[in-house]
């Protein structure tokens, strides 16, 4: 009997890791270069902390591009803006994006939540991405990060529990969209 995944409880992010610290400038244009959509995107590795986080911003990205109320010019800029709690673009990359030198990260990819995803041809692409750009693949996991929390502008104490990290990571996603829509 196949087991049964809840949409939540997963999501299509693959970690890396690069040997040499990452420039900036030549690895977005590379990046631009090989990627086949506007669907895939890089964040810092304490951005991306649980499933629930990334559909969330995955949901408010895509409903804000196709009613044409995104703050971002593109869906990856979007997903980014909206992940980072911000109504400002580079904000977002500031608090989100990757930074120069950096040696870490995630790779998501951003759902199109009206058709079913193929995740052995969503993982071939990230490896191939991955590969293309010089990173390896790593194993790690999403897991709640306090100091990302307050990276993203999140103001919690470092008694609170791990499930109400998470809900401030969701409520900060939708606060912003709700104040960056009036």
């Amino acid at each position: 009997m196949k087991q049964f995944v809840a949409m939540w409880e997963t999501f299509p992010c693959w970690s890396w890791e690069s040997s040499q610290p990452i420039e900036l400038k030549s690895f977005v244009q590379s990046f631009q270069e090989i990627v086949p959509n506007q669907r895939w995107v890089f964040c810092r590795s304490e951005v991306a902390q649980t499933p629930r986080q990334l559909w969330t911003a995955t949901t408010v990205s895509n409903r804000n591009t196709e009613r044409g109320t995104a703050q971002a010019r593109t869906l990856d800029a979007e997903f980014l803006r909206v992940l980072a709690g911000t109504h400002n673009v580079s904000e977002a990359f500031k608090r989100a994006g990757l930074s120069n030198g950096s040696t870490k990260g995630w790779l998501l990819h951003i759902p199109d939540q009206r058709d079913s995803m193929n995740s052995e041809s969503l993982d071939m692409n990230a490896r191939q991405l991955l590969s293309g750009l010089g990173l390896e693949t790593t194993s790690e996991t999403l897991d709640i990060d306090i100091e990302g929390a307050k990276k993203l502008g999140i103001s919690i104490d470092d008694a609170i529990d791990s499930n109400r990290i998470e809900a401030s990571l969701i409520g900060h996603i939708l606060l912003a969209d709700v104040s960056s829509s009036q």
